[in-house]
């Protein structure tokens, strides 16, 4: 056997595997009883790994592995309940692949993750070979086997889980309310870093201001007693407000609840986290980017759905995740670094 055709076979190889992880990866939602497991993007990458997984196995050569709009629109009728919309298979498929992109690259990690826990050097992903336009022409879409670059390979360290412990995973946060929409994603570099803190900045020093005033106030001019206690206390009580709110105390956390006006509607758990995404090549310090995340776990004591929430009284200043189906007793602790939780009752 030569070289060349060593290397197609390889290739056709992982490509097998990477589709049978897109199905792990479904199996592995249900687990953690993902309420977004059904819906139409997962069905699309499920039906594009059942397309390439038969082609596979058939011996098609691994150029011709791909699908016209057509093939995946049948092919995700068949897996899913869905209804056939009146728009042609082009642009069903064309405007739902973007839905798919944008879904995938909020469950990255977990793809990347799942896939080095079987043992793989790559992960499942999706590619596109646009139209050129005309009659005749069309768009063709395909299953990938992605190579881990050594970024990768830093963020998929695995963790020992303790007994009785878990592992989070990160799932798909979508319908981001339009005043939220400018956080998700916003990296704190450059000029973007001043123009975070500036407006508290602002608002601080403003309150420094009416402090100064009303103390001056109360000093030199005729103010009783209850006016000038109740204008102090409540610019102190602002300013408090200011420096606790997520969207600060995320700098020292690194990773807080978001608050509601941050959350989609439907949404009741949401973290609001920092996270480093690089390195500055000549200052050697981090890149950090604000991200909307929802981390959830299957529950080692029930199979139950495990959430992250704030830990209350009970465990103050603390992220912790609690079993919806007993959220009192399952109890976990939450680190958004490792992605482990241990028991805490």
């Amino acid at each position: 056997m030569d070289i060349t055709t060593q290397n197609q076979d390889q290739k056709v190889d992982q490509l097998i595997k990477s589709a049978k992880l897109v199905m792990y990866f479904y199996e592995d939602l249900k687990d953690i009883k993902d309420a977004k497991r059904d819906y139409l993007p997962i069905t699309f990458f499920r039906a594009l790994a059942a397309l390439t997984l038969f082609q596979a196995e058939q011996g098609v050569a691994l150029e011709n592995i791909k699908f016209t709009a057509k093939e995946l629109r049948d092919k995700i009728l068949e897996i899913g309940s869905l209804t056939k919309s009146k728009q042609s298979d082009s642009e069903w498929v064309r405007e739902n692949w973007n839905k798919l992109e944008e879904d995938l690259e909020l469950r990255k990690h977990h793809l990347k993750d799942l896939s080095n826990k079987r043992g793989e050097e790559f992960y499942p992903w999706i590619e596109k070979d646009e139209s050129k336009g005309g009659q005749g022409n069309r768009s063709y879409y395909y299953l990938t086997a992605r190579p881990f670059n050594q970024q990768d390979i830093t963020e998929i360290i695995q963790y020992p889980c303790p007994e009785g412990g878990l592992r989070y995973v990160q799932e798909s946060l979508s319908n981001i309310p339009r005043c939220a929409r400018w956080i998700n994603g916003f990296v704190l570099q450059s000029w973007r870093k001043y123009a975070y803190i500036l407006p508290g900045i602002i608002i601080l020093l403003a309150i420094l201001a009416y402090i100064s005033l009303v103390l001056f106030l109360g000093v030199y001019t005729q103010i009783s007693t209850v006016k000038w206690l109740t204008c102090l206390f409540a610019a102190i009580g602002f300013g408090g407000l200011v420096l606790s709110s997520p969207l600060y105390r995320v700098t020292s956390n690194k990773i807080v609840m978001a608050p509601d006006w941050m959350m989609p509607l439907k949404e009741t758990n949401v973290q609001l986290e920092l996270k480093k995404i690089s390195i500055h090549p000549v200052t050697g310090n981090a890149i950090r980017e604000l991200r909307l995340m929802v981390y959830s776990a299957k529950c080692s004591i029930c199979d139950g759905r495990v959430e992250v929430q704030g830990g209350g009284l009970q465990f103050p200043f603390r992220l912790v995740g609690r079993c919806i189906e007993s959220p009192r007793e399952h109890v976990f602790s939450f680190d958004h670094v490792t992605r482990i939780g241990r028991p805490l009752i």
